[in-house]
C-alpha cells in the first residue's frame, strides 16, 4: 500500500484498507484518548478484530486481532496492587508498569498514550533482548525521545518514517532486517494527510473558536493571531518581512 502523504486523502486510503487482508498478527494499542481512538479506528477500518486483554494474552488466533490498553491496564501501584487514575496522575513514580505480559504475545505495538517522565517505562532495552521478547515493529505515535519506549531514539519524518533498531547493539540500522525492532516516530503525522488535518482544524475553528472570538471586541487572541493587518504585516510578524519581499 502506498505511503499516506502520497493518497489524494483520508477517503482514497479507506478505499485500499477495503482491499486489503491482514495476516494473522497480534497488535496492542497503548492508550485511550484521541490519538489511541484514531489508531483504533484504522483497525476497524482493515475488519482486525478487537479481544479482550484476557484473551489476548491467553489465546491464539487464525485472524489479525488488537487490544486497547488504557493506563488501567498497563500500571498498578507498587504496594497496594491497585491502580487510581487520579493518584497515578499526581504521583505516577509510585506505580509499576505490568506491559511485560503483552511483549512475549504482541507483534505490532501502536503507542498512542502520554508519558509521564515520573512513570516507569514499558519495557527496558535489556528486556528487548530477550529471547521471549515478540514485538517486532513499533508505531510511537507520541515520539516520546528515549521515552516510555526506550528504543525511540529520534523522531523519524514523512517519507523516512522508520528506523531499525538493533537490540544487541543498541543501535539505529537499516530498517526491517531480521533481527530489528523496526520504529515509525513520525512527530507530526497529522500532515501525513494534511488536507484532511487542515479541514477538521478549519472547521473546529470555524465551529469553537471564531464565533466568540469575532463576539469580543478588541480580542488579544485575535490580535496576537493577526500575521496581516490593513494589508501589512502585523509588528509581531515583521520577522516575515524578507519573504513577503521574495528575499
Amino acid at each position: 500500500m502506498p505511503e499516506a502523504h502520497k493518497s489524494k486523502d483520508y477517503d482514497e486510503i479507506k478505499a485500499i484498507y477495503d482491499q486489503l487482508k491482514m495476516p494473522n498478527i497480534k497488535i496492542a494499542i497503548t492508550g485511550g484518548g484521541r490519538v489511541s481512538l484514531g489508531a483504533k479506528e484504522v483497525l476497524d477500518l482493515l475488519k482486525i478484530k478487537e479481544v479482550s486483554p484476557q484473551d489476548y494474552l491467553q489465546n491464539t488466533y487464525d485472524e489479525a486481532v488488537y487490544v486497547m490498553l488504557d493506563i488501567e491496564e498497563l500500571y498498578r501501584h507498587k504496594d497496594s496492587k491497585d491502580f487510581n487514575r487520579r493518584h497515578f496522575y499526581q504521583q505516577a513514580e509510585a506505580y509499576t508498569c505490568i506491559f511485560e505480559p503483552y511483549t512475549k504475545v504482541t507483534d505490532f505495538m501502536i503507542n498512542g498514550i502520554y508519558w509521564n517522565p515520573k512513570a516507569p517505562i514499558f519495557f527496558s532495552k535489556a528486556d528487548m533482548r530477550t529471547s521471549d521478547f515478540c514485538i517486532k515493529v513499533i508505531a510511537d505515535i507520541t515520539c516520546d525521545i528515549n521515552g516510555s519506549i526506550p528504543a525511540t531514539t529520534k523522531a523519524t519524518v514523512i517519507g523516512d518514517s522508520t528506523f531499525g533498531y538493533d537490540v544487541q547493539t543498541e543501535a539505529e540500522v537499516v530498517p526491517y532486517l531480521a533481527d530489528t525492532v523496526d520504529i515509525m516516530s513520525i512527530d507530526n503525522l497529522p500532515n501525513e494527510l494534511p488536507r484532511d488535518a487542515s479541514e477538521m482544524f478549519g472547521d473546529a475553528l470555524f465551529e469553537h473558536i471564531i464565533p466568540e472570538l469575532l463576539a469580543t471586541e478588541n480580542s488579544e487572541i485575535i490580535e496576537k493571531a493577526s500575521i496581516v493587518k490593513n494589508g501589512d504585516l502585523t509588528e509581531k510578524y515583521e520577522y516575515l518581512r524578507d519573504y513577503v519581499n521574495g528575499k
